[in-house]
C-alpha cells in the first residue's frame, strides 16, 4: 500500500497510507487544525509553544497505530478474534485517532463556552448519532457528558468524512463512539478487543494523553518530564476482563508518566503568566460579544472550515479598532503588547509566605520582600507553612472572586477589568484514577493503586492567583488580608 511519511519532531517519521492522506489529512476541515494552537495563548510565556492540533493529531495516530500493531503480536490479545475483526478495529482506531480533535474551535478549550449548545446538540441529532447509540444499547449518557469540541467533532466526522470513512470500510458512528470512549460494536456483542480499540483513545492511559504530555514538554522546552515513551508503548497489553492494561515493563515509567502530566500543569499551562494570558484572551472573546452583539465563535463558523485562531484574532483586532474606548480595546492592546500585570504570588510557597498561616498579626504585607516587582524574594518569617487558616483563605478567595475583584478594584482605584482572581488547575493523583490503571502480571491484572504504587505521593495543589496592576501588589495583599480577617477570621480562629 503506497504511503506518505511526515516528519514529526517528537516521534520521527509518521507514516500514513496515501488513502488516509487524501481522504482525511489533505482536506479543509483537518487542515484547519494547523491554525488551532494546542496550548491556546501559552506561547506568550513559552515562545516555542506554537504546536497545533494538527501535529498532535498526527502524533496520536502514530502512537495508536504503533500500540495496536504491538498488541496484534501478542497471542493472548488476539485470541478469539479473527484477522478481519482486528483489521476492522485497527482501521477504526487509526481514523478516530486522526479525527479525535477535528472539532476543536479556535484557541482549543478557551472558546468552547461560546458555542451554542442548543444548535450543537440539534446538529448531533441530525447526524443520526443519537439513534446509533440508542440502538447499540449505550443510551444518551456519553453524548450528554461530552465536551462541545467532541460533539462538534462528531458532527464533522459524520457530515464531512462519512463517505470517505465508509470507503475505508469504517463506520463513522463507530469512529465517533471511539472519540467519546465507547465502541458500539462491543456494546452490540462483538469481541472484547473492540472495546480495547476505544480505550486506546479514551482512558487513563490513552495515546491522546501520551502524545500531548510528551509533545507539550518538548515543544515548550520546559524540560519538566523525564519519560521513556518507547518503554511505555512496548508495555501496552490487554485482558478480556480489564481491557487495556500495562505489563510490568511499565512499572519503571508509569510514575514518570503520571508525575509528568502534573508537572506540565503546574509549570506550563498553570504557570501564573500562562493563566493570565489565557484568561485575558478568553475575556477578550466575551468583550467582543458585548461590543458587537455577535459570538466570536460559532458552530457554523467551525463547520464552514475557516474559523481558526487567526480568523478570530483578526475579528478582535478589527473590533478593538472600531471601538477604541472599549474595554476590548484596552484588553487587546494589553494582549498584543504582552503587558501582563503582577500576580500577588506565583506559587504555593509565596502564597503561604505573603498570606501566612498566622493571618492575625504582622504588618499586613505577608512578608513580601519583593516590593512590587516580579521577583520573589520571600523574606517573610512564616517558613512557607500551610495551615488551616490558609486553606480557609484560599477557599474564601476563590468562592468570592467576582465580589473580591470589585472590592480590590475600588481599593486600588483601577478599572475592575484590571483586577483578576483566577484559580490554577493542577490535577492531583486521584485514587480512582490509580485504580483505573491495570498492571498485568502472572496472568492476572491488579491496579496501580492495588499494588500500592505511587498512591502516597504528594504534589502541589491548586492555588488562587491574584493579578493586579504593577505597583499595587503590596496594597492588594493587605486589602485581602484585612477583608478575610473581617469576614472570616473569627470563625477560623485566625
Amino acid at each position: 500500500m503506497p504511503t506518505t511519511q511526515i516528519k514529526d519532531p517528537v516521534h520521527g517519521y509518521v507514516e500514513l497510507p496515501n488513502a488516509l492522506v487524501e481522504g482525511v489529512v489533505d482536506t479543509r476541515p483537518f487542515q484547519r487544525l494547523r491554525y488551532v494552537r494546542q496550548l491556546s495563548a501559552t506561547h506568550l510565556v513559552y515562545p516555542g509553544a506554537n504546536h497545533t492540533r494538527f501535529e498532535h493529531s498526527l502524533g496520536v495516530y502514530h502512537l495508536g497505530r504503533t500500540v495496536f500493531e504491538n498488541l496484534r503480536r501478542q497471542s493472548y490479545v488476539t485470541r478469539d478474534a479473527t484477522t478481519d475483526e482486528l483489521e476492522e478495529i485497527q482501521r477504526t482506531l487509526e481514523c478516530a485517532c486522526l479525527l479525535h480533535d477535528v472539532g476543536h474551535p479556535p484557541f482549543s478549550h478557551l472558546s468552547e463556552g461560546f458555542l451554542d449548545e442548543g444548535v450543537l446538540r440539534e446538529r448531533v441529532v441530525e447526524t443520526g448519532l443519537v439513534d446509533a447509540f440508542d440502538s447499540a444499547g449505550v443510551g444518551g449518557a456519553p453524548l450528554r457528558s461530552a465536551n462541545p469540541h467532541e460533539l462538534l467533532g462528531c458532527v464533522i466526522i459524520v457530515e464531512e468524512y462519512g463517505d470517505a470513512l465508509r470507503d475505508f470500510d469504517v463506520d463513522p458512528f463507530e469512529v465517533c463512539a471511539y472519540v467519546l470512549g465507547y465502541s458500539l460494536a462491543y456494546e452490540r456483542g462483538e469481541p472484547w478487543q473492540y472495546g480495547v480499540g476505544a480505550q486506546l483513545l479514551h482512558s487513563p492511559i490513552d495515546v491522546d494523553r501520551l502524545d500531548y504530555i510528551t509533545r507539550d514538554n518538548y515543544m515548550t522546552g520546559a524540560g519538566v518530564l523525564s519519560f521513556d515513551v518507547d518503554r511505555m508503548v512496548d508495555a501496552y497489553t490487554a485482558h478480556p476482563e480489564e481491557g487495556l492494561a500495562l505489563t510490568e515493563k511499565a512499572l519503571s515509567t508509569i510514575g514518570n508518566y503520571l508525575e509528568g502530566r502534573i508537572a506540565l500543569y503546574m509549570w506550563v499551562t498553570q504557570h501564573h503568566k500562562s493563566v493570565y494570558a489565557n484568561r485575558l484572551l478568553q475575556a477578550m472573546l466575551g468583550e467582543y460579544e458585548a461590543v458587537t452583539g455577535e459570538s466570536p465563535v460559532t458552530v457554523d463558523g467551525v463547520l464552514a472550515r475557516e474559523l481558526d485562531d487567526n480568523a478570530v484574532l483578526e475579528r478582535l483586532r478589527v473590533a478593538a479598532r472600531e471601538h477604541p474606548d472599549s474595554t476590548l480595546a484596552s484588553m487587546y492592546d494589553r494582549f498584543r503588547g504582552r503587558r501582563f500585570p503582577a500576580t500577588c504570588w506565583k506559587h504555593r510557597i509565596a502564597l503561604a509566605d505573603r498570606i501566612g498561616s498566622d493571618l492575625e498579626g504582622g504588618d499586613g504585607t505577608g512578608g513580601d520582600g519583593d516590593s512590587d516587582g516580579d521577583g520573589d524574594s520571600g523574606e517573610g518569617d512564616r517558613g512557607g507553612e500551610r495551615g488551616p487558616a490558609l486553606d480557609d483563605f484560599t477557599a474564601w478567595l476563590t468562592e468570592g472572586d467576582d465580589r473580591l475583584e470589585r472590592l480590590l478594584a475600588d481599593a486600588l482605584d483601577v478599572p475592575v477589568h484590571e483586577v483578576w482572581i483566577d484559580r490554577s488547575y493542577v490535577p492531583a493523583y486521584d485514587p480512582d484514577e490509580l485504580e483505573d490503571i491495570p498492571i498485568a502480571y502472572g496472568g492476572t491484572t491488579r491496579s496501580v493503586g492495588d499494588w500500592g504504587l505511587y498512591g502516597d505521593r504528594a504534589f502541589d495543589v491548586p492555588i488562587p492567583f491574584v493579578f493586579v496592576p504593577d505597583g499595587t501588589k503590596r496594597r492588594a495583599i493587605r486589602v485581602l488580608r484585612e477583608a478575610f480577617e473581617r469576614e472570616v477570621g473569627e470563625g477560623t480562629g485566625a
